[in-house]
């Protein structure tokens, strides 16, 4: 993988190196002015090896997550990439015909006369040093001494005097063999066909073809790829193959012209070829058109390499998306730690502060301190990360094997080093933020240990002071900005050194004298600006320079008067600017919502500033940002129209007549934003209110007797505490939020579209071999001795067109035409078939209406959800590239609609046809068990007209209707009809095959997610270190007024149980809810309904193991107070 959003990895790995340089020189400046700062944050280190150690497990989680991330993106992308040059080999170019362009006119494929024209145009040509014609067709093969057969091998065919220079035919050790030396009757084949049927060199293997068997010896056992058999790339599923010579291929076949492929190489060995792809692809399309030729490439080399690229970026971006909950776990727990160890040295920072030590030496000794965990836990997540990227690739291993492909673990140095430096950088951002907000303390009240006042008050609530707070919020957002772009032009304009953004005007030819000397003498080949983009870049630095200098130096009024009124009205306007944009303009959901929940906060923070109370007013908004992220429930569990109410917004703006219009839509996204707002919203209700728990265990006493007094002390003391344990409680949730969520979902979508409903009533499906042609599969089985009556009772036939058709909205008379499969059902499929619909037609009221229709009027066709636009852009289609109608299923359903026409073009003759589309089939249908059941459904004439040689599948089910019978009957058809190659499977299998793969990887990301947990375990540690530490006086003052050492003990290990059920409770219970809107949503379903239901048991499992890890986390800690001496404690100082 070379590429991530499409940034090459050296481009970020520079970026982030620098970013370090920086961060270096900062400590190397903090180390040069101040040593003994440094030193002071050192020290820290080893005074408590327990706390470091626990530390360093926190901090590099953000790490270990990046590195996991990278690791299992490399291997996917190195080993799909691996596959692709195992596939082409020396091949670089792949051509084929091409019907669509004018010279295919009255042509059904490629002669040998295309393969001479094509050689003679790059006649001369140094760039290509190989070109060969192939023939590939699917036949059975038959191992007749084992009677063991692969229904669908690859007959190929290749030129001796042209196809050994591609080298292509190697044995497992790696032994060239040649096509040329191929006696009469011998073939090559492939090693998976020779596993498959055991055949060895010298044996024979037979095919059929028009129902006629061929005997050849087997010459050599060559390796697979995409010119010797069919693979996981090429065709979908591996298949082996047999190679024979070209004339004879077409013997058997009848066509002694007939080519499929013309495979061109260019210059090059296997991986060192790519750079010519395009040049040499260009000149191919050039001779095309010159000669007129049919023929034009579908796949270079260079594109499947860059097609493997990019599934390993998107591995990457999919594991890190997923990873983003467990990251902001790690960000916080960062934070958290700083904020206590600040708390225990408040004190003495006080004290440092009262002899002369400014605030930003705090920050300074607090940065050192951090680095010096930071360097080292970022180095220990890296390494771990490659360990659980290891774990993780070794499951996915075991899935992908299903589809023929070899996952190896690969470890890219450069993505290692960026998972390192980026969790470097991360950790520094964290901790020079916490650092400066420990800083930040009130001398008299740090001393005195006191804590600070409220921070959302303020003494002035004028409208003036307001205004000025505001003012001073956004200076202050403004000079921060102007910071950080001012860094970014020194940045990207290649300084090397350092630079600052109160930089005189006086050396600002100095630092364009360094960016011309970075450009042109370090970086020639990049630099593309001329004058005009120097004296551009001079200039915006300039003003930026001055502005944040300015700014800078006037901050001190901008400190003096902002405070939280000034920030309310910032986040008012600036969520009430995202609502409107998200919801009025663009449609986009992630702004709408976080808008909405800005407001809401911002309220609650005014309403404090001006004199009502924190607890009822964040109280009363947090639990409407909760509703309002939980719509439409509860209205959806207590009414029946209730699933409908979800935009409160929306619905008051349209009293007025001011409600959006514009659908908002969301994706991916949304699940990591909703987590963030939910998470913070509940917890700070819990923080808020837990105190009333304190009144209600009173009542309980004579429930819990004698542990009473510990369960009052274990809810108490983390509730005076609100920060640290908000921030913990937030950190269990999310995690638990994110866990519930993704488990939920993938078992219900398993339940949807992996249940009953995706066999579409029938039990096996049974593909006929296009060069042994079968017409009936009763008649067939019956004249090869098959007992029809007691195993069989029904068969259905399904014919298709192939890409042969092209379709466009007839409503839509200027898109263009797109390909799309038709598919031919006749009677008896029509009658046995169990296809629910979705929606239907006006005239057509009930979905047996619509396909008895189907099976009578050859002008009608069903569809499914896949051919609306609203369900492609979910899939991340443009519906542009394909064929559309505009729309989604959920609007067809809210109100009645007239049949769809839509105009049907057979792509040889020209000829267009127009039928109407009366019904849409339900997503569990068409989700993928069957491939040829993601078309559109027509009359079976239909496809008759368009094709005269349509691809047949029989659909059948059992006089039995089990799963076994299913098994036994498709392993009866395939073994009575092995000669015509006739492929038989179970549905019940194939779908439970697939739910095991969704299974394995719903288990992969809910395993990669779980890293979160360690978080808030440690974190939990954390706390209860520290909290022996901090309040060993009040457990001096327990144990003296009589509480035992086990009452001790036991109350530390309750007040971290409370914090981690807590917190556990509030993620299953948010998650849970979000996840039975989701899929009791039509929009998310598709308009498919389902039986909601919770895996409990993998729930518990993951939840159970998180709290015991918790519980064994928190007794050492709960041990060390219980054993504290009373006389000891009560001296401590």
């Amino acid at each position: 993988m070379d590429k991530l959003f499409g940034i090459p990895l050296t481009s970020i790995l520079i970026a982030l190196i620098v970013m370090v340089v920086v961060i270096f020189g900062v400590l190397g400046y903090i180390a040069w002015k101040n040593p003994l700062l440094v030193r002071m944050g050192f020290r820290n280190i080893a005074r408590r090896k327990a706390q470091t150690v626990l530390i360093i497990i926190g901090l590099m989680l953000s790490t270990l997550i990046i590195s996991a991330a990278f690791a299992t993106g490399d291997t996917v992308g190195y080993s799909v990439t691996s596959t692709v040059y195992n596939d082409f080999r020396e091949a670089d170019i792949a051509a084929g015909f091409d019907q669509d362009l004018e010279a295919a006119e009255g042509r059904d494929g490629l002669t040998q006369s295309d393969v001479d024209a094509v050689r003679a145009g790059f006649a001369g040509d140094d760039r290509v040093d190989g070109l060969t014609g192939v023939l590939q067709t699917p036949v059975p093969a038959l191992n007749p001494g084992e009677r063991l057969s692969e229904p669908n091998a690859l007959l190929v065919g290749v030129d001796p005097a042209s196809a050994d220079d591609f080298n292509a035919l190697l044995t497992a050790d790696g032994e060239r063999l040649l096509a040329a030396d191929l006696a009469p009757g011998e073939v090559y084949v492939s090693q998976q066909l020779a596993d498959d049927v055991r055949l060895e060199v010298g044996g024979t293997v037979t095919t059929f073809v028009e129902n006629e068997p061929y005997d050849f010896t087997v010459a050599g056992i060559v390796q697979d790829n995409a010119l010797t058999a069919s693979t996981a790339l090429t065709s979908g599923q591996a298949a082996g193959g047999i190679v024979a010579p070209l004339d004879r291929v077409r013997d058997i076949l009848g066509e002694p012209e007939r080519v499929d492929l013309i495979v061109i190489s260019t210059i090059g060995g296997v991986r060192d070829s790519t750079e010519l792809n395009d040049a040499v692809d260009e000149r191919l399309d050039e001779i095309a058109e010159a000669q007129g030729l049919p023929v034009s490439s579908f796949i270079t080399k260079a594109e499947a390499v860059e097609l493997a690229e990019l599934v390993g970026s998107l591995f990457v971006t999919f594991f890190l998306v997923f990873g983003l909950f467990s990251m902001a776990a790690g960000v916080m727990l960062i934070f958290l730690t700083f904020v206590m160890l600040a708390a225990e040295r408040r004190s003495e920072m006080g004290m440092a502060r009262a002899v002369g030590m400014q605030r930003v030496h705090l920050t300074q000794s607090f940065i050192a301190e951090g680095m010096s965990y930071n360097l080292g836990s970022a180095l220990v997540g890296a390494l771990l990360g490659l360990a659980v990227a290891y774990g993780l690739i070794y499951v996915m291993g075991q899935v992908f094997a299903d589809f023929g492909l070899n996952i190896e673990f690969h470890v890219n140095p450069t993505g290692f080093l960026i998972a390192y430096f980026l969790g470097v950088v991360i950790t520094f951002v964290t901790v020079a933020f916490a650092s400066w907000r420990s800083a930040n303390l009130n001398i008299v009240r740090a001393i005195r240990d006191i804590p600070e006042p409220e921070p959302l008050r303020a003494r002035d609530r004028s409208a003036g002071a307001l205004f000025k707070a505001t003012f001073g919020a956004l200076w202050y957002m403004l000079w921060i900005g102007l910071v950080f772009l001012a860094g970014l032009l020194l940045f990207f304009s290649f300084v090397f050194g350092l630079a600052f953004y109160a930089i005189p005007v006086l050396v600002v030819g100095l630092i364009i004298a360094f960016y011309i000397w970075g450009v042109r003498a370090v970086s020639r080949p990049k630099a593309k600006l001329g004058f005009a983009g120097l004296i551009l870049w001079w200039v915006l630095f300039n003003v930026v320079a001055l502005l944040s200098f300015f700014l800078l130096k006037t901050k001190g009024w901008a400190d003096r008067y902002r405070n939280s009124g000034g920030w309310a009205i910032v986040m008012l306007v600036i969520g009430a600017l995202a609502t409107w944009w998200g919801g009025w303009i663009a449609g986009q959901a992630f702004a709408y919502t976080s808008g909405t929940t800005l407001i809401l906060f911002a309220i609650a923070m005014l309403a404090v500033y001006f004199g009502v109370r924190s607890r009822p007013a964040f109280a009363v908004i947090s639990a409407l940002t909760i509703w309002f992220w939980l719509l439409p429930m509860p209205f959806n569990l207590l009414l029946e129209g209730g699933d409908g109410w979800t935009d409160p917004v929306d619905g008051f703006l349209s009293l007025f007549g001011l409600g959006h219009e514009t659908d908002v839509f969301g994706n991916i996204e949304m699940f990591f934003v909703s987590g963030i707002c939910i998470t913070a919203a509940s917890t700070v209700f819990v923080i808020f209110n837990a105190d009333r728990l304190l009144g209600s265990l009173g009542l309980l006493q004579r429930l819990f007797g004698g542990i009473t007094p510990a369960i009052r002390t274990a809810v108490s003391y983390p509730l005076a505490a609100k920060l640290r344990t908000g921030m913990t409680l937030a950190m269990f949730t999310l995690v638990i939020f994110s866990l519930v969520v993704m488990a939920t979902l993938n078992f219900n979508f398993t339940q949807i579209f992996l249940g009953d409903g995706a066999k579409g009533g029938f039990d096996i499906q049974a593909d006929t071999n296009p060069n042994n042609p079968v017409a009936d599969l009763r008649v067939a089985l019956t004249e090869a001795g098959y007992d029809v009556e007691s195993n069989i009772d029904a068969v259905g036939m399904l014919t298709s067109t192939g890409d042969e058709t092209e379709l466009r909205p007839e409503r839509e008379p200027d898109d263009e035409f797109h390909g799309y499969q038709l598919a031919g059902l006749d009677a008896e499929f029509l009658d046995t078939a169990d296809f629910p619909m979705s929606t239907t037609a006006v005239g057509y009221d009930t979905d047996e209406a619509v396909l008895a229709a189907l099976q009578t009027d050859p002008t009608v066709m069903v569809a499914n959800e896949m051919v609306l636009s609203v369900s492609q852009q979910a899939n991340f289609m443009n519906p542009d590239d394909v064929f559309s109608i505009e729309g989604s299923i959920t609007r067809l359903q809210d109100a009645p609609w007239e049949p769809i026409p839509v105009s049907v073009r057979d792509r040889e003759t020209g000829e267009e046809r127009t039928l109407r589309i009366i019904g849409f089939v339900e997503s569990p249908v068409v989700s993928g068990v069957v491939p040829q059941w993601l078309s559109l459904f027509v009359h079976g004439d239909v496809v008759a007209d368009l094709t005269d040689d349509p691809l047949r599948s029989f659909f059948v089910t059992t006089v039995a209707g089990t799963d076994e019978a299913a098994s036994d009957v498709a392993a009866g058809i395939e073994s009575s009809l092995l000669e015509r190659g006739v492929q038989a499977e179970s549905l019940p299998q194939r779908v439970q095959d697939s739910a095991g793969q969704s299974d394995a990887f719903s288990v992969l990301f809910e395993a990669f997610m779980s890293l979160g947990l360690i978080v808030g375990i440690a974190a939990l540690g954390v706390i209860a270190f520290r909290t022996v530490a901090e309040r060993r006086q009040q457990i001096g003052m327990m144990r003296a007024i009589g509480y035992s050492r086990r009452l001790v003990a036991l109350s530390f290990f309750m007040e971290s149980s409370f914090i981690a059920l807590t917190g556990i409770g509030m993620g299953f219970v948010l998650g849970a809810a979000l996840s039975y809107n989701l899929m009791t949503s039509p929009e998310f379903t598709n308009g498919a309904e389902i039986d909601f239901g919770i895996p409990w048991l993998r729930l518990l499992i993951i939840i159970g193991g998180a709290y015991i890890a918790t519980a064994l986390m928190t007794l050492i800690p709960a041990r060390s107070a219980s054993r504290v001496s009373v006389a000891e404690a009560l001296r401590y100082e």
